[in-house]
């Protein structure tokens, strides 16, 4: 039997190309497999066949986003591919979107299967439930590759494709172990509705376990806040999620799954960089915060702001590290945060993003 065709998407770093330092490198490709895609070319053993690998680095895919599907799509066309890899990523954001991106595209322009996998908590997974992509499945991975993350990962990756190759007919999440894309399949079963609710219904009074057809995920609504009439007589804090804290972290960021928040004096300040400032956090290029501190907090201009009289500028800095948050954890940190700023009667926030 003839090997499936198999292009697989890479970031820079693992595709040998480097870090951070090389996340602006274009679109390339290589034949054959590169990284990890060499132990994913064993698992497939004589099923499929990695003919390319596409990778791209990390700040140049969302900063040339039409640009980089483009040139992928050409090397896919060019290859003649059948299904697409992409990563595994894991918990890395940037790259997940990459992952999930490329993988819609290339399912909505040619009509691909394709698999990619990451950590259900990858910001990347909310997009791919978006787009409702019959063709694109994401697999559950662990939140690294430490272990045995990666060849957890690959192997889950290689029995899929396997599936797909054989034209087999691919069934829910919960049989096949993707996750859930929020797509509702209509199906024919020996029990009506009211049946299967009293079942359901049985079983929870009853303490035992029991699985609902109809999922839902829900959040805590976050109301609007009223429209500030006039903002000069309100008192604004400035706030982060870039892990700003003073040089020596003392408050103990961490640069994944962050629990921690502090706040830091800065009215004796004109800007950031007046300050001595270290940045906790894994989901961005810290070497452009280090250059320029108010990136992360644009004290400079808040300091002209308020010596315009647009508002009162509170003399401490709100921070957290949000890479790899979990939502319980950001959370917590939110509402403690809140709490803070209404007993210091802060009227407004002003919250940058990283």
């Amino acid at each position: 039997m003839e090997k499936v065709r198999v292009m697989h998407y890479l970031n820079q770093f693992f595709a040998g190309v480097g870090g951070e330092e090389k996340g602006d490198v274009p679109v390339n490709s290589c034949e054959g497999p590169l990284g990890p895609g060499k132990p994913l070319q064993t698992l497939f053993g004589d099923i499929a066949e990695i003919v390319v690998t596409a990778y791209c680095g990390d700040n140049y895919f969302p900063a040339r986003r039409e640009d980089a599907l483009n040139s992928i799509l050409q090397i896919a066309r060019n290859y003649d591919i059948r299904i697409l890899v992409a990563g595994p990523a894991f918990q890395a954001g940037r790259y997940g979107f990459a992952c999930i991106e490329v993988c819609h595209f290339l399912s909505t322009s040619l009509g691909l299967s394709c698999v990619t996998g990451m950590h259900v908590e990858n910001p990347a997974v909310e997009g791919y439930k978006q787009y409702k992509d019959r063709r694109v499945f994401a697999l559950p991975t662990g939140e690294s590759t430490r272990g045995k993350g990666m060849e957890d990962a690959l192997s889950s990756i290689a029995k899929f494709v396997s599936k797909l190759t054989t034209d087999s007919s691919i069934g829910s999440a919960s049989e096949e172990g993707y996750i859930p894309r929020g797509i509702r399949v209509t199906e024919f079963v020996n029990k009506c509705g009211a049946e299967r609710a009293t079942d359901m219904l049985l079983e929870k009074l009853a303490g035992r376990s029991y699985a609902t057809e109809i999922p839902i995920e829900s959040f805590e609504a976050i109301p609007v806040p009223a429209k500030i009439a006039n903002l000069s007589r309100v008192q604004l804090a400035l706030g982060n999620t870039a892990g700003a804290n003073p040089v020596g972290n003392p408050d103990r960021f961490t640069v994944g799954k962050n629990t921690r928040w502090g706040k830091y004096r800065i009215d004796n300040f004109d800007s950031m960089k007046d300050g001595k400032w270290d940045f906790i956090h894994s989901g961005f290029n810290t070497s452009f915060m280090y250059e320029n501190p108010n990136y992360g907090a644009p004290l400079d201009v808040c300091k002209e702001m308020e010596r315009e009289r647009m508002f009162k500028l509170y003399p401490y800095l709100y921070s957290t590290s949000g890479g790899g948050g979990m939502v319980l954890d950001m959370q917590s940190i939110g509402k403690g945060i809140a709490r803070d700023m209404k007993a210091e009667g802060v009227g407004a926030v002003l919250m940058v993003s990283t």
